[in-house]
């Protein structure tokens, strides 16, 4: 484990594990992350030895949700194979739904980042591009979408197209914890992937942004793994 960069599977695993306010077993977070369970094991013993996590009699957990945090926002964003962009007429919220509804039919794995999924949970500023992301590409055409072809500055939708790992993503119950039922609504990128995807942006803003965020999360955790 590098002192300043994570690598992409120590990203997974962690990530995985401080989105679950549950300990989890190691033969849980490899099967969730896609991860080795030999690599699980190097990257928890050594996360251990640096106090961010723990293990217990009911299995692993995070020791330092608030550190952990910080550091996996300025990790390495995840690989991308491509990257998408669709204009609509729409209002935002509906073209969320259009793209969820199309993605089902076609058998995409979907996930709403940036400014959309922090607004469902930690509202700060008034969205405007839709970030998503996709585990293989996506047609829009059907849906009323269309493809465009200059700057995503232009798009209305910006989809980023790579492997998603089915264990990683904002747990429902900590989202609902965060911002109520509708929360649950939409699948949310995992809150750290929300942060990064916030501070790569130019906004003035993000920073206090992705504060609100995180406090939010962690106060949510934090309730949640008490009564766990």
């Amino acid at each position: 484990m590098s002192e300043n960069k994570l690598a992409r599977a120590e990203v997974a695993v962690l990530s995985f594990l401080l989105g679950s306010p549950a300990p989890q077993r190691q033969v849980g977070i490899a099967e969730a992350t896609g991860v080795t369970q030999a690599r699980v094991s190097q990257i928890l013993s050594a996360a251990d030895a640096r106090g961010w996590t723990e293990r217990g009699a009911d299995g692993w957990q995070v020791r330092q949700p608030r550190e952990l945090f910080e550091r996996l926002a300025a990790a390495r964003p995840p690989k991308v194979d491509v990257i998408e962009s669709w204009y609509s007429l729409d209002d935002m919220p509906r073209q969320i739904e259009l793209a969820l509804e199309h993605a089902a039919a076609q058998r995409v794995s979907l996930q709403v980042c940036g400014d959309w999924a922090a607004d469902r949970v930690a509202p700060w500023r008034i969205p405007d591009i839709v970030f998503l992301h996709a585990d293989s590409r996506l047609e829009l055409e059907q849906a009323g979408f269309v493809p465009v072809e200059t700057s995503p500055a232009d798009a209305t939708i910006v989809v980023t197209v790579g492997k998603l790992v089915p264990g990683l993503h904002l747990d429902p119950s900590i989202a609902a914890a965060m911002g109520g039922p509708s929360a649950q609504a939409w699948p949310l990128a995992p809150v750290t992937e929300i942060a990064r995807h916030l501070l790569s942006g130019d906004a003035p803003d993000a920073v206090e942004a992705v504060a609100e965020l995180e406090e939010r999360f962690l106060a949510a955790r934090s309730e949640l793994e008490r009564v766990a």
